[in-house]
């Protein structure tokens, strides 16, 4: 990247995530502005390039994990851990799932150690179980489990038959990735899968075995363009 690009939102950033699986990394047509733009870093201020990721996820990323560690390590990730079951949420599981999502990142830790890099693609239970009203402390309860010393890439939620949940939740998101500063971005997911029916299992929630594996590769490329564009240390991203 050879000059600032401009008019980056959280919720786009990332929307190139799927092309550069197939050897595009974050184009600049792919982005967008909303609320955001780069800047050039002050003097000496510098980020490191992570080597490994963790994923906390719910059964889409169940559904996705043989893909998606082999999708990682396509992209050029040292490790990867993964962490998902099947109707999980952030505080909510059900009894045969040994961690919530905030549990989820304890149990990582404690076996894995930390990443500088956490990817997060929860709220498709969430949205579903709380109010909207209670998104953003959902939200801001996952990102203060993770921590201010990492980053964090959410991935949207695509509920086509539930399209006020899926906007109201992806609302919220936007808002708390706003709020958490440079720290925390959305991948678009939802934008991505909108275009491939073929890719959603017949309930509208999960996908057909393409459509995971196109997920897998969407989300690896995407957290590896992200873990790049903030290696540059001539960039930070500032948020009006």
């Amino acid at each position: 990247m050879s000059a600032p690009v401009t008019g980056v939102s959280r919720r786009q950033f990332l929307r190139g995530g799927l092309g550069a699986a197939v050897g595009s990394m974050l184009a600049a047509g792919v982005v967008e502005s909303i609320t955001s733009h780069v800047v050039e870093a002050a003097p000496g201020q510098t980020s490191t390039r992570s080597t490994r990721v963790s994923m906390v996820g719910d059964s889409l990323t169940f559904g996705s994990a043989y893909y998606q560690a082999n999708a990682f390590t396509d992209v050029g990730w040292a490790g990867s851990v993964i962490d998902a079951y099947g109707s999980r949420g952030i505080r909510t599981k059900i009894p045969a799932d040994k961690h919530n999502g905030l549990r989820a990142v304890d149990s990582i830790r404690a076996t894995a150690g930390d990443s500088n890099l956490w990817i997060v693609a929860l709220g498709t239970n969430d949205s579903g179980i709380y109010s909207a009203s209670h998104y953003p402390d959902l939200l801001n309860m996952m990102m203060d489990q993770i921590g201010d010393a990492c980053r964090v890439m959410w991935v949207n939620i695509y509920l086509p038959a539930l399209p006020k949940r899926q906007r109201a939740w992806n609302a919220a998101l936007d808002d708390a990735a706003a709020a958490h500063n440079d720290r925390v971005f959305v991948h678009d997911w939802a934008s991505i899968v909108a275009d491939h029916d073929e890719w959603m299992f017949t309930d509208g929630i999960h996908n057909t075995a393409i459509g995971y594996q196109r997920r897998a590769d969407s989300v690896a490329a995407a957290s590896r363009s992200l873990d790049q564009f903030l290696a540059n240390d001539r960039y930070k991203i500032r948020y009006s």
